[in-house]
């Protein structure tokens, strides 16, 4: 079962609360009693080449935004004061 954290709390132990999550614990946060979040543990890849295969993935789902190249030098303009 997992353990419920009001928010005001979960602000001032956040440094606490991703240890215990870490360790395996799931945190409910609640807002005046009220379940707003879940802080769970995530389960890391069993290698690198899982990894790379999950990133992969999502890269190839991810939606393209289609934009014009952008030159280079337009990257280090700056404006003149």
């Amino acid at each position: 079962m997992a353990s419920q954290v009001a928010a005001f709390d979960a602000k001032q132990k956040l440094s606490e609360l991703l240890n215990r999550a870490h360790g395996g614990e799931t945190i409910v946060i609640t807002r005046h009693g009220v379940p707003y979040a879940k802080l769970v543990p995530i389960e890391a890849p069993a290698d690198r080449q899982e990894a790379k295969h999950h990133l992969l993935e999502r890269l190839r789902t991810q939606a393209s935004l289609n934009l014009p190249p952008v030159p280079r030098e337009w990257l280090y303009e700056r404006d003149s004061i």
